[in-house]
């Protein structure tokens, strides 16, 4: 690890960094919240809207945190997943606060790449974050405070879709079946922009609790 100082937002768990090659710095930043009326070509927002709920995992997404799920401050962690159907993969933590945050992809990896594709999962194959080529750019997964029980969600996505602007928790999620729940409930309630339509969309789910000493 080079002398770069992270800058850590006070809400941040787990530390999405971009090292800056040949500065001396490092770069942390939280979602920005946005209108969901903002027009991103290659990472488009949601809408909610009602529409049926249902908790499913039809895709059969698995969600692995390398090396383990016990971890300390300052580690650096990636995560494996694999899926029996095609999809894009967005990764949601929740951390030891309660408090919920999209790390992966992120608006600076969106922003430093062709981001089209780079969430893809493809059937059978392991998706490995971060990926080589991300890796080359610097982007690292550098464990943060606070402290404690955590858990991190793997959403898959049937649409092509890279951002989501999460919603206010109402309070502290308890356990992994009840963030599971909630998760399943809101992105339920969501159209995907699809050419000039909103249209449903479908989602798979796998979660797995990790702790921050």
């Amino acid at each position: 690890m080079s002398s770069s100082q992270p800058i850590l937002h006070e809400r941040s768990w787990l530390v999405f960094l971009l090292l800056l090659a040949g500065s001396g710095a490092a770069f942390a930043a939280p979602l920005p919240s946005a209108s969901p009326y903002v027009n991103t070509a290659n990472a488009p927002w949601v809408w909610p809207v009602q529409a049926a709920r249902g908790q499913t995992n039809t895709a059969n997404v698995s969600l692995e945190i390398l090396p383990s799920q016990t971890v300390d401050v300052g580690a650096k962690i990636s995560f494996g997943v694999t899926a029996r159907k095609r999809g894009y993969l967005i990764l949601v933590d929740v951390d030891a606060e309660g408090r919920m945050s999209q790390i992966f992809p992120t608006p600076e990896l969106l922003a430093q790449t062709d981001g089209r594709d780079i969430n893809l999962v493809r059937p059978g194959v392991e998706f490995v974050i971060p990926t080589p080529a991300t890796r080359q750019r610097g982007f690292e997964y550098v464990v943060a405070p606070p402290t404690g029980a955590a858990l991190m969600v793997a959403i898959l996505s049937e649409r092509r879709l890279q951002l989501l602007d999460l919603p206010d928790l109402p309070r502290k999620l308890q356990g992994q079946a009840e963030a599971l729940s909630y998760l399943s409930t809101w992105t339920s309630e969501l159209r995907v922009p699809d050419g000039e339509k909103l249209v449903t969309n479908n989602w798979s789910f796998d979660a797995k609790p990790y702790s921050i000493k």
